[in-house]
């Protein structure tokens, strides 16, 4: 992945298929996880893959890691309204029973 500007920030997320397909259709994640880890930078690909690699599990069944590019001041914002250290990477919850912030990343998604 290319260094993003100082403004932005990269993030990742895995995703089982009906995930990817909700996001591909729609350019924007579905309300269907109840906590909707997204995992910033270098430490958080590599969290994310541990659920590829078999290191991690989720019934969710993820079969990819998804990047997206954000605003830095979404995953300031999302960072101090909750986040968590898991195995050396700083993860953010999105659904409903983490940060329950997924409307406003969906608007970032959806407007570039």
């Amino acid at each position: 992945s290319p260094v993003p500007p100082s403004n932005r920030s990269l993030v990742y997320r895995p995703m089982g298929d009906a995930e990817i397909l909700y996001l591909c259709a729609n350019n924007q994640l579905p309300d269907t996880q109840p906590y909707q880890a997204i995992i910033e930078g270098a430490s958080g690909r590599d969290y994310a893959e541990k659920y590829l690699n078999g290191k991690k599990w989720t019934d969710t069944h993820p079969s990819t890691v998804v990047e997206f590019n954000v605003p830095k001041e979404l995953i300031e914002r999302l960072m101090a309204i909750q986040s968590k250290v898991e195995d050396g990477a700083i993860s953010m919850g999105l659904g409903k029973k983490a940060g329950n912030q997924l409307p406003e990343f969906n608007v970032h998604l959806r407007n570039g």
